[in-house]
């Protein structure tokens, strides 16, 4: 599938979605002014019902016609909502469609830089398909460099604007790698057999970003002032429980891993939220802040 036409089907599948309904003759009036019809040539029925097909057929998104109203509508949202990667799509492309028809406002819109976002991505998914082994050199932020490690690519993962990619390590154990660390990557002609058990979302049920070195427990924190209100708009995990509320504060309860990743979550938002428990966990953190403390003295 070329860019273009890939381009063409998010459209399609955008303006459907977001319209709710709609008529051929919107959509062909929106597609008229639209930035990815560069061309300025006019949207053609036929054209359109092609393009229905295709987006079935790559998607797996039906595009159906109400009938007594001829408007069109997604069949299937749980084709979007329940799958990761076509929301993904579906979002970046409606963010890439808004950033391309507000070019002049490109001094007043500020993005974050993904460093890794780019780096290796075509290989290594190459090899996820193909089920292919790989050599990779590797640095790590400790400086150590590994040269000619040979993993097996399971899936990927992106986690505060890096890009991770978790493998196998033949007689080692699954390990995480980000894709900005990775200094060099080579396919290989040997092939690995995907474990049948292995789910990648299953793999992180547990655990909040990459961190996989802890055992999952039953962790409760307060959230002061605004935070509350926060979490509730945007859940950590999604093993969030709200437990108690009052006007001071919110208790909520997770069930999860006290990883690094989660550590560094919680202290990132400062006064606003408090460790309850386990204890073990509550004192871990305890020994972190007074180790700040002593920072300043």
């Amino acid at each position: 599938m070329t860019d273009r036409i890939y381009a063409k089907y998010m459209w399609l599948i955008s303006t459907i979605y977001d319209a709710g309904k709609i008529s051929f003759e919107d959509i062909a009036r929106k597609w008229d002014n639209a930035y990815i019809n560069d061309l300025r040539q006019p949207l053609k029925l036929r054209t359109f019902h092609n393009h229905r097909n295709a987006i079935m057929m790559q998607f797996g998104i039906l595009i159906e016609c109400q009938r007594g109203t001829n408007l069109y509508y997604i069949a299937n949202p749980d084709a979007l909502e329940r799958d990761s990667i076509n929301q993904w799509l579906l979002d970046s492309f409606s963010v890439s469609n808004t950033l391309m028809s507000n070019r002049n406002l490109n001094e007043r819109i500020l993005l974050e830089d993904i460093p890794s976002g780019r780096n290796h991505l075509e290989v290594i998914t190459s090899a996820m398909q193909e089920n292919s082994q790989m050599l990779i050199d590797y640095k790590d932020f400790f400086g150590n460099r590994n040269e000619g490690l040979l993993i097996e690519p399971y899936c990927l993962k992106m986690f505060k604007r890096r890009w991770y990619v978790i493998a196998n390590m033949p007689s080692m154990e699954v390990r995480r790698f980000g894709l900005d660390r990775i200094l060099k990557v080579e396919l290989t002609d040997k092939t690995f057999h995907y474990p049948k058990g292995f789910s990648p979302k299953g793999y992180f049920q547990d655990f909040y970003g990459v961190f996989h070195d802890e055992e999952p427990t039953t962790i409760r924190l307060k959230a002061y002032k605004e935070k509350p209100n926060y979490l509730r708009s945007l859940p950590l995990h999604h093993s969030q429980r709200e437990i108690e509320s009052t006007d001071n504060y919110t208790i909520f309860e997770y069930r999860i891993a006290p990883t690094y990743d989660f550590i560094q979550e919680i202290l990132s938002n400062g006064n606003q939220l408090e460790v309850l428990s386990p204890e073990f966990f509550r004192q871990r953190i305890t020994a972190i802040i007074q180790e700040m403390h002593n920072f300043y003295e």
